[in-house]
């Protein structure tokens, strides 16, 4: 019995040491995800509004175009903002391509934040994703693209495919790129 005894008393008792490391790891660990939480891309893609039929290579947008443009200016110029709080995390670019019907649909959400468009060329959608992960990192993006482009960039971003119909201008895709978990993709109609 006196053997046990002793045998016990050098064994050191582990839970004192053991319980700082525990503590010290969720601290990391809830420090990286409000890391990785801060650091996230959102980027709203949209196609651009509908078209006058005029027969026109680069037509304005049409009256339901406008309203629609009006719209999305309505329902992004408030995103994260909160009054009597810290919270400010608004639309901080815009892109469009250098299309009038893409320029014309982030005109309302441009004008109303003050925010310059930044026009796109068409050889510059195939990079854009790449662009938005490194020079946008942790803020909020619109991208107003073309049924073809959309679904490349939807794809770029969030690694799944999407489809745009020549008649559909509703769709709102919003891609949330963080610095460390997967991206994910919401998929709306407005």
């Amino acid at each position: 019995m006196e053997k046990e005894l002793k045998r016990l008393k050098r064994r050191p008792f582990m839970f004192p040491l053991l319980l700082p490391i525990v503590v010290m790891a969720v601290v990391v660990a809830a420090g990286l995800w409000v890391w990785d939480m801060r650091a996230t891309t959102v980027v709203v893609i949209v196609r651009h509004a509908e078209v006058d039929a005029d027969g026109n290579a680069d037509p304005n947008l049409s009256l339901l175009g406008r309203e629609r443009a009006a719209r999305l200016a309505r329902m992004l110029s408030d995103v994260g903002v909160k009054e009597g709080t810290s919270v400010n995390r608004g639309v901080d670019a815009i892109y469009a391509s250098e299309l009038r019907r893409t320029q014309q649909t982030a005109a309302p959400l441009a004008e109303s934040l003050s925010l310059p468009i930044n026009v796109l060329a068409a050889a510059g959608w195939s990079e854009l994703g790449d662009r938005l992960k490194s020079e946008q990192q942790g803020k909020v993006v619109l991208v107003v693209g073309h049924s073809n482009t959309v679904p490349t960039l939807v794809e770029a971003l969030a690694a799944e495919k999407v489809t745009i119909g020549e008649t559909e201008f509703d769709h709102l895709y919003v891609v949330f790129v963080p610095r460390l978990s997967r991206t994910r993709l919401l998929h709306l109609r407005f």
